[in-house]
């Protein structure tokens, strides 16, 4: 009797495990670059969040990589939205199981990151940039993510997030409907619970970074359970923040001063951390709409539960009186890309 019960426990148990879906870390390529140099410098101890974005030390620029982890979740390092999507869609068919969690790791800018659509746009001289960071070194990618980040380059964000734009070599809400339109069944590889965690900088500042999240839960699914998970601020996620997904930004002239003298220095994320603030998109009664979670530690790479029993609800409107800046930094790089 007791053998049969252990039997099962363990068929209930791989059931369970099966039910929960697949858990997938999307790593953009150059970010896989940037983890391996870093786990290089400041090997990453059991259980940082980070493991699963370390590019495998034989891996080159070629992509799709499938990377099978030991916790079961899968990282697919990517080069392009259409490649990531049709990857995904792959998985999901040939596991039988949905996507319960998928990790988006990226350079971002408030409502888009910094990828290419497609490899039309891969292969164009509107991401020659891009393409000098994907197919450059490790220790490259590593050291411009240590770039101290200028006040100007900041409120360049910021005023960008008010005024929008679009800037070359990004995935928005334009190049998602394309992509989307394009590979039809990627859809149906999200759960109707999905937990979407953007690991990217100030994806969701400002009226436009929540026009984005609300409008990509509408291309995704008209699920109620499906939520989205973006930052309004910088994004810390070196070998010091085995947590997941930390937060930096500007608070004074001061506090700006004493980080960027350290930072480019020391290379580590903990020694500037902050509370930050957070963006939550769900389905709602009146449709897709984000609430700001503040005082967070950590956006973590998982399905934790948050408590928005006081959520206020809404959409946040534009300042029109905003100028739109010629540039913008691509927070994460030292790269400036032009605002069209």
């Amino acid at each position: 009797m007791r053998y049969f019960l252990i039997v099962l426990s363990l068929v209930f148990g791989a059931v369970s495990q099966a039910k929960a879906g697949l858990v997938i870390h999307a790593a953009e390529i150059g970010i896989g670059k940037f983890h391996r140099y870093d786990n290089s410098v400041h090997p990453y101890e059991s259980g940082n969040a980070w493991i699963p974005y370390v590019l495998p030390a034989d891996a080159d620029t070629k992509t799709p990589l499938v990377v099978e982890n030991a916790d079961r979740s899968v990282t697919v390092f990517f080069s392009t939205l259409e490649e990531l999507l049709t990857q995904l869609a792959q998985l999901s068919q040939e596991r039988g199981e949905q996507i319960t969690v998928l990790n988006f790791n990226a350079h971002g800018l408030p409502g888009a990151m910094w990828f290419p659509m497609n490899d039309n746009f891969k292969n164009s001289f509107e991401c020659w940039q891009w393409n000098a960071a994907a197919t450059g070194s490790d220790k490259a990618n590593y050291d411009q993510y240590y770039t101290p980040v200028s006040k100007k380059d900041i409120m360049s964000i910021r005023d960008f997030s008010q005024s929008g734009g679009a800037v070359p070599c990004t995935s928005g809400l334009n190049q998602w409907k394309s992509v989307l339109g394009k590979v039809t069944q990627a859809k149906a590889a999200f759960s109707k619970n999905l937990r979407l965690n953007l690991l990217s900088c100030v994806v969701g500042l400002g009226p436009v970074g929540d026009k984005f999240m609300t409008s990509l839960g509408a291309l995704l699914t008209d699920s109620e359970e499906v939520q989205l998970r973006s930052s309004l601020f910088f994004g810390l996620g070196d070998w010091s923040m085995p947590e997941g997904m930390g937060f930096w930004d500007f608070q004074s002239d001061e506090q700006l001063d004493h980080d960027n003298s350290i930072y480019g220095v020391n290379r580590k994320d903990r020694e500037i951390m902050q509370k930050g603030k957070m963006r939550i998109t769900a389905l709602m009664k009146g449709g897709w709409q984000s609430t700001i979670l503040e005082g967070q530690d950590f956006m973590t790479l998982d399905r934790d539960a948050l408590d928005l029993s006081q959520a206020k609800w809404g959409r946040e409107n534009f300042h029109r009186s905003v100028k739109k800046p010629n540039s913008i930094r691509i927070p994460g790089t030292g790269i400036y890309e032009s605002v069209r």
